[in-house]
């Protein structure tokens, strides 16, 4: 049935993205229960930013588990676009193994990238690393660095994941970067008054960990890996003793083989699935 209001905040604890069914265009909510007692939630969009699959998050309380909730709830919405639906899962988890007995087949990996800034290894790559020609953030303005997290959005997913026409992934992405993006930590490389890589920096710095997403926005070009590896090692330098999660896919062209030359990586490799419609 339709997830009431009542219903998604009931279950914010545990599912911090509950919403009521109709929650936005092109969004569904459905609750399943058991004599009156919430027994799962399952909430599903059109993806805005990458059309050819629906976005889905689904949660069933530890008692209600391998009673096959789950399992209605996915499928009460796997028609509603005949699209596939795309979902994220650690392997070895329970809700890893779920999906993949519902068919989800994966479609990318994230590797470990957590880093231990403070480690003496990493702070000897960063030195050995860094390079002139990195700036701030700062000194660009909001247009700008939508326009270039734009660029370099498009650079990572063109082989894998179809996005939306540009003007459409500009104003997807320019509130996210007014609002979430830490200007002053994200660093670029300019060659010829033009940005050839970047390395986002989302948060603030009183979190406990650094989240940064960084490639080279001209692959192509013969210094793209010295520059993906410069603005990594600046954000490294700068993160202190605070850890930097780095976020990015094993198809990355840079960013993953520079990544794989930072010593002391930790963390677990996460999976992009798909379950068909």
């Amino acid at each position: 049935m339709a997830a009431s209001i009542a219903d998604a905040d009931s279950l914010l604890g545990d599912a911090p993205w509950a919403r009521a069914d109709g929650w936005r265009a092109g969004g569904s909510s459905l609750v399943a229960k058991v004599r009156d007692e919430l027994a799962g939630i399952v909430v599903t969009a059109t993806n805005a930013i990458h059309p050819t699959r629906d976005l889905v998050f689904m949660f069933v309380p530890d008692k209600f588990r391998r009673q096959g909730v789950g399992t209605a709830l996915v499928n009460a919405v796997k028609t509603r676009r005949g699209v596939p639906l795309s979902v994220k899962a650690h392997p070895g988890t329970v809700a890893h193994s779920f999906y993949k007995s519902l068919g989800a087949v994966r479609y990318q990996l994230c590797p470990p990238e957590r880093i231990d800034a403070s480690h003496a290894e990493v702070r000897l790559w960063a030195s050995e690393n860094r390079g002139e020609a990195v700036c701030a953030g700062d000194r660009f303005t909001l247009p700008q660095l939508t326009e270039a997290w734009t660029d370099m959005y498009a650079v990572v997913h063109a082989t894998w994941s179809p996005t939306a026409r540009r003007q459409t992934l500009l104003a997807e992405f320019g509130p996210m970067i007014k609002e979430e993006l830490d200007q002053s930590r994200s660093v670029f490389v300019l060659r010829d008054n033009r940005i050839t890589a970047a390395c986002f920096v989302f948060g603030t710095d009183q979190d406990p960990e650094v989240e940064a997403i960084c490639e080279s926005l001209d692959p192509t070009s013969a210094s793209a890996r010295q520059d993906v590896a410069a603005c990594m090692a600046e954000v490294l330098t700068d993160a202190g003793s605070n850890p930097v999660m780095f976020d990015g896919h094993i198809t990355d062209p840079h960013f993953y083989p520079t990544l794989q030359d930072i010593p002391v990586l930790t963390g677990r490799p996460l999976e992009l699935l798909e379950i068909p419609a």
